[in-house]
């Protein structure tokens, strides 16, 4: 199970007419389920005009708070009081660690890369960020103790990797991360 905050999208579309009441559950729901332990908020996204999904981003402190709601009886109440009012059971998406560097922004679903491939793209940007890191950084962290600079030095890559080095590159690999094999079309 991933340590890392998980975020959960789910969508769901409301029956015509139904909206009222659907609005009403969820506005009675959403003050009870900050209160969960590990639960770090929610956005709710209301349809356009004359549109009928609404969507919910949850985030968590882990996967173990997601499921301690998800499986809570305070959870399985809320979609039980909802599920008239919903045309067909409401999808479901999550992201953690590696998956969230790659998902497409304002992307509602996204089908997760295979492992491996996000296993690739990371050992590329590691090596990139590292490689240039070891000219930048040489000249200051060289009159340091080493073990000062070994902190300097991963801290970089991790900053590095983080705000600039992954998502330049999961952009530009995007639509090999989302390729299927044998399909030879873009899922990006």
């Amino acid at each position: 199970m991933p340590a890392d905050p998980v975020t959960v999208v789910v969508t769901r579309v409301v029956r015509p007419g139904h909206e009222e009441a659907f609005e009403r559950a969820l506005r009675e729901w959403v003050p009870r389920s900050v209160t969960h332990p590990g639960h770090l908020g929610v956005l709710i996204l209301r349809p356009p005009a004359g549109g009928r999904e609404y969507g919910a981003v949850l985030r968590f402190e882990s996967w173990g708070a997601w499921e301690n709601l998800r499986d809570s009886d305070d959870y399985r109440a809320f979609l039980e009081a909802i599920r008239d009012h919903l045309e067909h059971d409401p999808r479901v998406h999550t992201a953690s660690g590696l998956e969230a560097w790659v998902a497409p922004a304002g992307a509602a679903f996204v089908p997760v890369p295979p492992r491996w491939k996000l296993a690739l793209l990371t050992w590329a940007g590691v090596n990139l960020t590292a490689l240039v890191l070891t000219f930048v950084l040489a000249p200051f962290t060289a009159r340091l103790p080493w073990f000062v600079g070994f902190l300097i030095f991963n801290a970089a890559v991790v900053a590095g990797l983080t705000w600039v080095v992954m998502p330049v590159l999961s952009h530009m690999a995007r639509r090999w991360l989302r390729r299927t094999p044998g399909a030879g079309t873009d899922h990006s």
